[in-house]
Formats: C-alpha cells, sequence, structure tokens
C-alpha cells in the first residue's frame, strides 16, 4: 500500500516537472532570440510642431544592450544639425522596442530628418525622412448675412445707416439689395433703391434718407430668375416723434419758459421735462484685493455709468398746424443741470421720443434769500 502512495507521489512530481519545463521554454526561446546586436531603427513622424520648434518620434529596438541615440536634421540629406542625444539602459533579456521623442529647434517645413542610434555592436539608423506638412483644411463658412444686433431709433426725417456683412466664399462681388416693409408691417417687403455689391471682404452699408415711419428691413441677394434668394434677419429701425426744447426768460424773476415743438403734430400728448442724472461710480471697498487676470485674458475696461432722467415738470401739447405741434410752461428751477423734454405718444408710426438737452442754472442762495424775505 505504501509502495503505492510512492508511485503515485512520484507521478504528479514528474507531470508538474514536465509542465515547469514547457512554460520556461518560450522564456528561453525568447531569451536567445534576443541576441545581443545592433539597435534596429525605425524613423518616425514630427508632432507638436509649433514655429520652428518640431517634436521628432521614432523608435529602437536596442537588442538588450545600452543605447545612446539622436535625431540629424537641415535642410539637405546632408542634414546639418543635431537634437539632444539620450540613452536607453540594458542589458536586459527582455528590452523591446522603445518609442523615442526628441524636440528639434530651427527646424523648418522641407526639413530632412533621421533616428540614429549606436551601442557596443555597433550603429543603426532609420530611413531619411523629408518633412512635408499637411495642407490646412479651408474653414468653410456658411454663407449669411451678419448684421448688428442692436439698432439706436432715430427722430423722423433722420438718416437710417444699415452696415452688414455677407460671410461665404462667393460673398465677394455680390449683388444685394434693401428691402423694408412700413408700420403696421403688412405689406409686403419691397426693394429700396437699386442693387449694390458687396466689396472684396463681403462688407456692404445701406442708407436711407428721411425716413419718415417705423419700418423693417432686411436684406437680399439678388437671385437669378427662378432660384431664391438668400434672406438676413428682420432689422426693426424704430422712427420717434422729432422734439425740439428752448428755455428762455419768462419776464418773472427765477421762472423760465420751456417751450418747443413736435412733429409730426401730437396735440394732447404728454410731454416730461426730466433732469438728467449720471449716477457716481462705486466706490470699492477697503481692502479688497484684485484677482489676478488668468493668462491670455485682457483687462476688463470699466463701463461707463448710463445716465437716469428724472421727471421734474409736466406740459401737454396744446397747439398745432398741419407738420407741428407747440408746447410750453413757466417753471422755476431748483436743480441745476441739463434738461430735456420727452414726449409719449400711442403707439403708430411714429414712437415717443425726446429733445436735446438744455442746461439751466438753478437760483444761487443769495438769490433765493432776496425771495423768501420779499
Amino acid at each position: 500500500m505504501n509502495n503505492f502512495r510512492i508511485k503515485r507521489t512520484m507521478i504528479s512530481l514528474a507531470l508538474a516537472l514536465a509542465g515547469l519545463a514547457l512554460a520556461l521554454a518560450p522564456i528561453s526561446l525568447a531569451a536567445s532570440e534576443r541576441a545581443p546586436g545592433p539597435p534596429i531603427v525605425k524613423t518616425g513622424g514630427v508632432g507638436h510642431v509649433a514655429g520652428t520648434t518640431a517634436v521628432l518620434e521614432g523608435t529602437i529596438d536596442p537588442l538588450t544592450l545600452t543605447t545612446t541615440y539622436y535625431f540629424k536634421y537641415g535642410p539637405t540629406p546632408a542634414f546639418g544639425k543635431t537634437t539632444a542625444s539620450g540613452t536607453l539602459e540594458g542589458p536586459s533579456a527582455t528590452t523591446r522596442t522603445e518609442r523615442i521623442k526628441e524636440t528639434a529647434t530651427g527646424f523648418q517645413a522641407g526639413d530632412y530628418y533621421q533616428l540614429v542610434a549606436t551601442n557596443s555592436a555597433g550603429p543603426g539608423e532609420g530611413l531619411p525622412v523629408k518633412y512635408t506638412p499637411k495642407p490646412a483644411k479651408p474653414i468653410k463658412k456658411k454663407t449669411e448675412f451678419v448684421l448688428p444686433k442692436t439698432f439706436a431709433p432715430i427722430p423722423l426725417g433722420g438718416t437710417f445707416v444699415l452696415a452688414g456683412t455677407l460671410t461665404g466664399t462667393d460673398s465677394a462681388g455680390r449683388a444685394i439689395v434693401l428691402q423694408a416693409t412700413p408700420y403696421p408691417y403688412t405689406a409686403p417687403y419691397a426693394n429700396v433703391g437699386g442693387p449694390i455689391l458687396t466689396s472684396a471682404t463681403g462688407a456692404f452699408t445701406f442708407h436711407v434718407a428721411a425716413l419718415s415711419t417705423s419700418t423693417r428691413f432686411r436684406v437680399a441677394t439678388v437671385a437669378a430668375t427662378g432660384t431664391v434668394p438668400l434672406l438676413s434677419a428682420v432689422v426693426p429701425e424704430q422712427v420717434t416723434v422729432r422734439v425740439i426744447l428752448k428755455a428762455r426768460s419768462s419776464g418773472k424773476k427765477g421762472f423760465v419758459r420751456l417751450y418747443g415743438t413736435v412733429t409730426p403734430a401730437e396735440v394732447g400728448a404728454h410731454v416730461f421735462i426730466q433732469l438728467e442724472r449720471v449716477p457716481k461710480p462705486k466706490a470699492e471697498k477697503p481692502g479688497k484685493l484684485e484677482k489676478p487676470l488668468k493668462e491670455g485674458k485682457h483687462e476688463r475696461s470699466e463701463k461707463e455709468p448710463v445716465p437716469t432722467f428724472a421727471t421734474k415738470f409736466d406740459a401737454v401739447v396744446k397747439r398745432a398746424t398741419r407738420s407741428i405741434s407747440r408746447f410750453s410752461v413757466v417753471v422755476s428751477i431748483a436743480d441745476a443741470g441739463h434738461y430735456r423734454a420727452f414726449v409719449q405718444v400711442k403707439p403708430g408710426p411714429v414712437a415717443s421720443g425726446h429733445s436735446n438737452s438744455v442746461l439751466l442754472d438753478a437760483p444761487t442762495k443769495k438769490a433765493k434769500r432776496k425771495k423768501k424775505k420779499a
């Protein structure tokens, strides 16, 4: 019985040794295949090009030996320049092909480059390569009209200016036309004047003089018969009443007559005499440190404070002719500053609008005291 167990144990041990021999065979074979020799070198591509600096790439199999390497490069196959050299340590039976990257300065399109290496068994060289950069893909711009997003209202009879750009590969010298539909915007769009040609960069400018009513505009390409023209976004331009404000002495001490005209005639419209107030810029909080700007960021410009207007007096437009109406009010100016007349009208072909500013002085403290004593 004991002999049977011994035999079975010996058989198991023999099988285990046979398996171990089979497992070690590839390693021994690999080691025999990795016999030392001159390095196997292949020249690769070019990456990370920035101006005249580039990263040259390649591969080296040192064949288990310590190997040094570098790139040669220059405008001809004779090269003339070299990168810094590097080293692959050895010996090692498991060393395989290594990826090599070195930076080359003064590297130009059309230059030749080659990876070379050497170890104790001899030199190795990759094939010389001429660097020809891939041509940049042309950026195809969509053919469309680019216009300002907002337009300031203009007073009655003013000139509307529409400037924009037509983008795309065929935008230069393109025939375009301005089209419009007046308030209440129910009529179909009609051409305003004749067509014009875009510039070499696709830019264009339209001028519409003496605009008398709020109007919606758009720009269209002049298309051949049977084809659809390219249209821009609709641009609404608001026309406001034209208001003129003047001031003169009223003949009464401490009082001023403010008067003016409104075009077109707007009898019954409300006139608000408003004082301009420019808000003071916000003072910086003490102890607050400004955050440093990130690289590539530009310093932000300070926004100018937007003026507000406070209504001080009001009047009503009473008299009118066929084309204009008038207003007049006698007031006592307590606050010096710039005043304007804002005329509010009902929605229609022209919108509410304001006048130019008039500078008015307030009575001095001495004059105020005399007035109180009187």
